[in-house]
């Protein structure tokens, strides 16, 4: 019933040069926080999946049996501790928080947390296993692989609405839509991997997965227009990552050697299936700009930066074999589900920075800095969210 949420639950137990991107990502961090009086966002709120989770899973889980994302070495390489993040250090969202001059954005389920406050950094809905489709959509078609919790993105926004109701001294609801409108910034994560996870997992083939990309689309979207109507206008929607060149992917659908990419040794039809999605994902966020001429709507890819730095790793900093996890239990990919990254059976790498992938399925904080820096300047975000500082 379980088959991916127990993949990651194994997981816890010429182009531009590298001077020119280098620039870029510490441009990212500069602009914001060197120029405060053009700072525009007060506040922060995240939706998505593992890629975007700061702490939710852990909070949600507690009573469980230990999750390894919660132990060393997750967090290690930034935190110097684990804060419940599926990487080495920080995420995207991390980075954009950073390179806005706010702070860090905590997880919703930290009941301790004053979102609210004056001068608050938002907070993070997303949270690892989280799907655009809900779970009833599962249950009615997919019902041998079901997502364990309602994470949807329906019941993160059912989160973020109770989060608006909370009481915010004097101020009635409507005031709080409007100051949120004005001041944050809304970042739809990736969504859609996890959901071609459970349809695969629950013995479909990729066609038929690839059939249900409309509707995984249409969740996304429908998302965000619910987001538009609490009041959001700025909107960051991302696509997702290359799953054909995930460790994990490619231990549980190892293949003859036509089904694998000649150039990176990712598999082919994998990836085709996440650019499916993403080219679907763009084209509906355009059609959305259209639809809400008064919201500005930020498409970021997360497909071309992991792709470019997986086909040319040395272009980009990125010295060790691209397809390998830093954190695992061996094997070709150093990812195996019974000694998976945080486990006693797993052994972690001694610089996680010359990494792509840290644990099998999420990457290192060197790679989200470096997909994050491209949506901040512009190179893989269209337009840049930086740009929205000006708008």
């Amino acid at each position: 019933m379980v088959d991916v949420w127990m993949d990651e639950i194994q997981l816890m137990n010429p182009p531009l040069t590298a001077v020119v991107v280098v620039l870029l990502l510490v441009h990212g961090g500069a602009a914001a926080s060197g120029d405060q009086h053009r700072r525009r966002f007060s506040s922060i709120f995240s939706f998505g999946s593992s890629y975007s989770d700061t702490g939710n899973f852990i909070l949600q889980s507690a009573g469980l049996p230990s999750i390894p994302f919660n132990h060393s070495p997750y967090g290690d390489t930034f935190f110097r501790r684990p804060t419940g993040r599926p990487s080495d250090g920080r995420l995207p969202i991390d980075f954009i928080a950073e390179g806005l001059g706010l702070p860090l954005v905590p997880p919703y389920l930290a009941a301790d947390e004053n979102f609210t406050a004056a001068g608050g950094g938002g907070a993070n809905f997303a949270i690892v296993g989280g799907t655009a489709l809900d779970a009833g959509f599962f249950l009615r078609r997919n019902a041998a692989s079901v997502p364990p919790f309602r994470s949807s993105l329906r019941v993160q926004i059912g989160w973020f609405r109770s989060l608006l109701g909370r009481r915010d001294g004097n101020a009635t609801a409507a005031q709080r839509r409007e100051r949120l409108a004005a001041t944050s910034l809304f970042v739809v994560g990736e969504l859609g991997g996890s959901d071609y996870r459970y349809l695969l997992s629950a013995g479909k083939s990729l066609d038929q997965a690839k059939s249900f990309v409309p509707d995984v689309v249409r969740a996304i979207c429908r998302g965000v227009e619910r987001l538009v109507e609490e009041g959001a206008r700025y909107v960051v929607v991302t696509g997702t990552p290359p799953a054909g060149c995930m460790p994990m992917e490619l231990t549980k659908y190892a293949a003859s050697a036509a089904a694998y990419d000649r150039r990176t040794g990712c598999l082919r039809r994998l990836n085709g299936l996440a650019q499916y999605h993403n080219w679907m994902l763009r084209e509906a966020v355009g059609r959305m700009r259209a639809k809400y001429p008064a919201t500005k709507l930020v498409y970021a890819d997360f497909y071309k930066p992991v792709a470019s730095i997986v086909r040319r790793p040395a272009k980009f900093g990125f010295t060790q074999q691209p397809l390998k996890a830093c954190c695992g239990g061996g094997g070709p990919y150093n990812y195996n589900p019974a000694a998976a990254c945080g486990s006693p059976g797993a052994s972690t790498c001694s610089n996680p920075s010359a990494y792509v992938n840290w644990d099998g399925i999420h990457l290192t904080e060197a790679a989200y800095k470096f997909v994050a820096g491209g949506w901040l300047n512009g190179v893989y975000a269209y337009p840049s969210i930086l740009s929205l500082l000006d708008q």
